[in-house]
């Protein structure tokens, strides 16, 4: 044991060393920058705009554009609403749908990379042979197999938010835990080896979890628990890129660790009761398998950080009928605009429910609407959803000013629109919701 922390402990300081100077050239280039994009945009059918080519380099600093183990492919395509980004990697393509899912692509791709080449270490090669020797492979595919579930419909931000009716759920989330992973404790240390690496242990992507699986059971079958938190020592840029992402998170992701998905789901219940949100609802937020436990335990956070705020249960009654994970990215970050807004802006009296997006009512009598959009541009679809969110404004109660928070840009063409059509437009309000300490 001693030469093997011994080793442990080379092996973690050269990592450190090989890092510090990668995560101070993160740290010098994460200020923001402007949107570039390859061409203007151009009018196409009567009149309607046409969201141009945008140019990764014009909208991503430095170091999410291109690291050691990962490029963002220059041509973005913008729907209207939100970029789609491609992120390429020697594990593969992995496209994502808004600037906040593109951050987290890129961190787990250099998580896989740390998880792979730890995979080359002195430590997991003994690991390995005890492993050989003791062969469980039976409990293997147990432990290491998510369930599958039947294929989810999907389906875009700006799709959904036009689409009218109802939307399909199915039961249960794809990346929860079974009872029996939980009862030996693999579960728990797949929890906290993905806590070490800065990323959700119910990532929907495939190749991670394979990752995560696969030296969670090494560690598991050679009992190498105790050594965890400095066995599989992440590079110093995955905790930067993790934690300046997520700040607010950060304290959540500890919970996501340290509970169960029954127990977090236990948790959040307890909470949303505690608001005064009926069984009936929350059992149909939990019933929609496309918010995984740490999707649900950060919603629910949200909700509880609006203190005193009524009718908090229209969020839920809005939020669970969405169809994809990239929906409930978007309630997600929704909900965590609206927390920024009362705790740092201005105190919330209630919640309205418009079409598809639920909206605060403030202590002044303003309407303020959040939307956690990378670049809005006047589509077709985009004047159908503000002609909807307009038309359905509540006569009651008395709304003095109506308000459009957007989390990123509206070209000129759309916050004309937006204003003819009474409402006044915030741009780029991260630092306002959430402003440095």
């Amino acid at each position: 044991m001693r030469t093997l922390l011994q080793t442990l402990s080379q092996y973690a300081a050269a990592r450190r060393l090989a890092w510090a100077l990668v995560c101070g050239l993160l740290v010098a280039c994460s200020a923001p920058k402007e949107r570039e994009s390859l061409s203007p945009p151009s009018p196409g059918p009567l009149g309607w705009e046409v969201p141009p080519l945008f140019s990764a380099a014009g909208i991503l600093t430095p170091a999410w554009l291109k690291g050691p183990h990962h490029s963002v492919q220059d041509e973005v395509v913008n729907d209207g609403v939100q970029y789609h980004f491609v992120v390429n990697s020697e594990f593969g393509a992995f496209p994502a749908a808004g600037v906040p899912m593109l951050r987290t692509r890129v961190i787990e791709t250099q998580a896989i990379a740390e998880l792979n080449e730890t995979r080359q270490s002195e430590v997991f090669v003994d690991a390995l042979k005890f492993q050989l020797l003791h062969p469980l492979q039976g409990v293997k595919i147990l432990l290491t197999e998510p369930k599958r579930l039947g294929s989810s419909v999907g389906g875009g931000v700006l799709e959904f938010l036009a689409m009218p009716g109802q939307a399909s759920k199915f039961e249960g989330s794809e990346q929860e835990d079974s009872m029996t992973k939980s009862a030996i404790g693999f579960s728990y240390l797949k929890r906290k080896l993905a806590f070490q690496f800065g990323v959700d242990p119910y990532s929907s992507n495939r190749r991670l979890q394979d990752e995560l699986n696969e030296l969670t059971w090494v560690a598991f079958t050679a009992d190498l628990a105790p050594q965890i938190g400095y066995v599989f020592m992440p590079a110093p840029a995955i905790l930067w890129m993790s934690f300046s992402a997520t700040r607010w998170t950060s304290y959540l992701d500890e919970q996501v660790r340290d509970h169960s998905p029954g127990d977090l789901r236990a948790m959040d219940r307890a909470k949303l009761l505690a608001m005064g949100i009926s069984e009936e609802d929350i059992h149909r937020f939990f019933l929609n398998g496309h918010f995984s436990p740490r999707h649900a335990t950060i919603i629910t956070a949200g909700l509880d950080a609006l203190t005193g705020v009524d009718n908090r249960e229209a969020f839920l009654a809005v939020a669970e009928e969405a169809p994809s994970e990239e929906l409930v990215l978007f309630y997600q970050h929704l909900v965590e605009m609206m927390r920024g807004y009362h705790v740092h802006v201005g105190a919330v009296d209630r919640l309205l429910v418009l079409p598809r997006v639920p909206a605060l009512y403030t202590k002044n009598k303003t309407l303020v609407v959040m939307l956690p959009l990378d670049y809005v541009f006047w589509t077709p679809r985009v004047a159908s959803v503000a002609q909807a969110l307009t038309t359905h404004v509540p006569s009651r109660p008395r709304i003095a000013r109506r308000e459009l928070w957007i989390a990123g840009n509206a070209s000129p063409r759309a916050r004309q629109e937006l204003e003819s059509l009474g409402w006044t437009v915030y741009e780029q309000v991260s630092a306002k919701l959430n402003p440095e300490p």
